[in-house]
């Protein structure tokens, strides 16, 4: 094991890699955000000591007002088209708690390098998963590196490279092929293969950036919370959100007190926040004018289900209920991906069938490479996956001896033939 080279690694291999993949623009607003963010930090944590309690609560109010405002700018104007608006969610939602948390208590100022590498953590920086400072800063003091541990990051990064990319690139193509479709022209089956393309396309590309962010910081001693559990497999819509992008949820509930899928006792304060919370993870997730209106629609099955439909629903085979949650998760994730929503209620005249000249069936999209990633794509994201851990476990012995021989490969190479040349010289010499 090697210790205390976390940071290094993590700044100059994966920080090199991204910073020429991201461009100029990106890494210069990073460093200008996180300088600010540190230096608005200093000034919480001093009021903090000077201020009362509720004048301190209202600067703070302030500031965190302040950059949800900016993400929400951001993510409706996107002045930067070739940034994804996620980097800009990873960055405010990190920022926001490294602010809460110093004014808390629960974070210090006195390690400018730990608060700007937490800031702008370069691996989760697509998608996260998010973390808090003082897990993160304490990683860094007093991490490892570990073979087993590489391995199992280089399982987990080419793992998410192929959900992300080839699986979920896949079949993000087939359903930008049917949403670019006018809808009157789509069948009642194309428009719900293209709504199912979504919906599979969005969790394995979320959930495969988060397994290339959680593989790159095993592979240089970090540990990420897993940040998806299968939610497709969930019974209900409030268990869903629970498995959907848990730290995101978390992160709502501990930081913005906006429990999306909590247990509280239903009131219209709680609607509210719950609508609320919606209208971010819709920002989040890219949407555009329609993020309101997809706040509304979940919103309204989670105070559905806690006002008795989750108790009747519960009663019914479990076959049932999982139907039920894709079929209210798909509808929600058309609202999303449809350009408006005008486009959206045209599109969903077409899933029910009131098309009267339909043109395009779903057998023009279904390609053989589209069957192949819906296959893979509906494999992953079902209830098989837990099955198969004990192969995972043999995929990660496997890639540590591949490693290990490659280092044995490498070290004679290097050495071998110095070796060779010095056991010789003596002989020469006598």
């Amino acid at each position: 094991m090697v210790r205390h080279v976390p940071v290094i690694v993590l700044w100059l291999i994966i920080g090199g890699g991204a910073w020429a993949f991201l461009g100029r623009t990106l890494p210069a607003l990073l460093v200008a955000f996180s300088g600010t963010t540190y230096v608005v930090a200093l000034m919480l944590q001093r009021l903090r000591a000077r201020l009362s309690g509720s004048m301190g609560e209202r600067v703070l109010l302030v500031a965190v007002s302040a950059y949800l405002a900016l993400f929400a700018a951001l993510s409706l104007t996107r002045p930067f088209p070739e940034i994804a608006p996620l980097v800009f969610g990873v960055v405010v939602c990190h920022a926001v708690a490294y602010l809460v948390d110093v004014f808390r208590g629960e974070a210090e100022t006195n390690r400018p390098l730990h608060a700007a590498l937490y800031l702008v953590q370069l691996p989760v920086l697509i998608a996260g998963p998010l973390s808090r400072y003082h897990e993160f800063s304490a990683q860094l003091s007093a991490s490892t590196v570990k073979l087993g541990a590489f391995a199992y990051g280089v399982r987990r990064v080419v793992t998410g490279l192929i959900k992300a990319v080839l699986v979920g690139g896949t079949l993000a193509g087939a359903a930008d092929a049917i949403f670019a479709a006018p809808p009157d022209r789509l069948t009642s089956g194309a428009a719900w293969l293209g709504a199912a393309l979504f919906g599979l396309q969005v969790y394995l590309q979320f959930s495969g950036y988060c397994d290339i962010a959680i593989g790159a910081g095993r592979m240089v001693g970090l540990r990420y919370f897993e940040n998806f559990r299968r939610p497709y497999t969930a019974d209900s819509i409030r268990e869903f959100w629970r498995r959907w992008n848990v730290t995101l949820i978390t992160w709502l509930r501990d930081y913005l007190h906006l429990p999306i899928a909590g247990q509280d006792r239903p009131t219209v304060r709680l609607y509210g926040n719950i609508v609320a919370g919606f209208c971010f993870v819709g920002l989040w997730h890219g949407a555009g004018a329609s993020f309101l209106v997809w706040g509304l629609y979940c919103g309204s099955w989670l105070a559905l289900e806690a006002t008795g439909l989750r108790v009747r629903i519960e009663r019914l085979p479990r076959a049932i209920r999982h139907a039920y949650v894709i079929a209210v998760v798909t509808v929600g994730w058309v609202i999303l991906r449809a350009p408006s929503l005008v486009h959206a209620a045209a599109f969903f005249k077409s899933m029910i069938g009131l098309n009267p000249r339909p043109g395009l069936a779903a057998t023009a999209f279904l390609t053989t490479a589209v069957w192949v990633a819906l296959a893979v794509g509906a494999f992953a994201a079902g209830p098989l996956v837990p099955s198969i851990s004990r192969w995972r476990v043999s995929v990660d012995a496997a890639t540590t001896s591949v490693l290990m021989m490659c280092a044995a490969t490498g070290l004679f190479l290097w050495r071998g033939p110095s070796m060779v040349l010095r056991s010789i010289r003596p002989s020469h010499e006598t």
